[in-house]
């Protein structure tokens, strides 16, 4: 059986909560965390918990809720069956999914059940209130979960990658999730202007001269690649032609000083449902050498 929170809050003037809310949760702490983070606003009206898929099918064609929130690991049926057998019974409401896999293809196949959403439970303290603000505004979000991985798992940085730590090794995350169907110059703009450096190693950060990589994490790609190089411009070129992947090409920075310098990349985008969300790279300083050609 599933539990039912109370009923709808009213505003000071008197007007009900604007959102439906299906809760479902087999992990009774987590359902009560979701419950009470949405009850601390008067935007939510709570109609339902329930703790299985079966459940939940049936709760979303009785209750045709405006969002429901959906966990994966669940019994009698899983979340992502679940949300396809509700997407025909139920094709107003909004799925976001709050799980704590986190593998790119267990979310690409989540995302391709007809769900709007997907946040990592161990982000949720951070994702989970501008994750359902934009699901219900019938946005794509997508957390950031993957960046939360240990940087040699090769679920999310490839074997090859990362096998050799003498190379500086980068994450560089999107500001959000680009559809890769985009005009390619757009994409290039994306790529350049709206995207930061979320992971590096030491090895990486000491090529733009600073001490260790928490001085690098944070920076903006457009600040660190001279974005109007012609070079740079065909580098994102040859990698959005390329379905997101290039070995050994060149680009043409600038160290923390404003000193030039030329790097040699390979780099492989990681796309989930259609969009880039970020792009792991191993990098090499062949400054001196390029100066001297």
């Amino acid at each position: 059986m599933g539990n039912w929170c109370d009923g709808p809050t009213n505003d000071i003037t008197g007007n009900m909560s604007s959102a439906r809310v299906l809760v479902v949760e087999d992990h009774e702490p987590f359902r009560r965390y979701i419950c009470s983070t949405l009850e601390r606003s008067l935007d939510f009206w709570i109609v339902g918990e329930v703790s299985d898929g079966l459940q939940a099918v049936h709760q979303a064609e009785v209750l045709q809720p405006d969002l429901i929130l959906l966990d994966i690991g669940l019994p009698t049926l899983n979340g992502i069956e679940a949300a396809r057998r509700i997407r025909q019974l139920s094709p107003k409401s909004k799925i976001l999914f709050v799980s704590q896999e986190s593998s790119p293809d267990v979310i690409e196949e989540a995302l391709s059940s007809g769900a709007l959403g997907y946040v990592v439970k161990a982000n949720a303290a951070r994702e989970f209130l501008p994750a359902v603000e934009a699901v219900l505004q019938g946005k794509r979000f997508i957390g950031r979960g993957l960046a939360g991985q240990d940087s040699t798992d090769s679920r999310y940085a490839p074997v090859d990658l990362v096998a050799d730590s003498s190379d500086g090794i980068f994450r560089v995350e999107m500001d959000s999730p680009m559809p890769v169907d985009l005009p390619e110059e757009e994409q290039i703009r994306h790529i350049i202007y709206a995207s930061y450096v979320a992971y590096c190693n030491d090895c990486q950060a000491r090529m733009y001269g600073l001490a260790s990589a928490q001085d690098l994490i944070g920076k903006r790609m457009a600040d660190m690649v001279v974005p109007d190089d012609p070079k740079n411009i065909e580098l994102t070129r040859a990698f959005i032609r390329s379905g997101y992947e290039v070995l050994e090409r060149k680009s043409y920075e600038l160290d923390s000083q404003g000193n030039p310098k030329v790097f040699l990349n390979s780099m492989r985008g990681v796309v989930i449902a259609g969009e880039l969300v970020l792009t792991w790279g191993v990098q090499s300083d062949i400054t001196e050498r390029s100066f001297k050609q």
